[in-house]
């Protein structure tokens, strides 16, 4: 394998990686719609941001819908780098609309 070769699979995007076929992609690219999500962390996540006083932050982050499952994201606070990975996309729907939650995981794993 070329290097030209490998740099396109290391290039290749999370929903690509997954292993589900095309229309069974669990953040296809083409549904972002750039509107804000609701950010949930898991329970160990959870757990970690407390201890780590950043919880609140985390929750709180203006992450869009672009974000992929697998996507790495970063906080840094006070010097320390924080990475949780996005693991989860869901659509709420209601009444007033849909809106969608990402579920990040602590640690992030490769």
């Amino acid at each position: 394998m070329t290097i030209l070769e490998k740099r396109k699979v290391m290039a290749r995007t999370p929903a690509e990686r997954s292993g589900y076929r095309a229309h069974q992609s669990p953040s296809p690219e083409d549904r972002a719609t750039g509107e804000p999500a609701i950010i949930i962390l898991t329970v160990v996540a959870r757990h970690y941001a407390s201890k780590q006083g950043i919880a609140e932050v985390v929750e709180t982050l203006d992450l869009g819908s672009d974000c992929a499952v697998g996507d790495l994201v970063s906080l840094v606070k006070a010097g320390t780098r924080h990475d949780f990975a996005v693991i989860r996309r869901r659509w709420i729907a209601g009444e007033t609309g849909s809106t969608l939650e990402l579920t990040l995981d602590h640690p992030a794993r490769a």
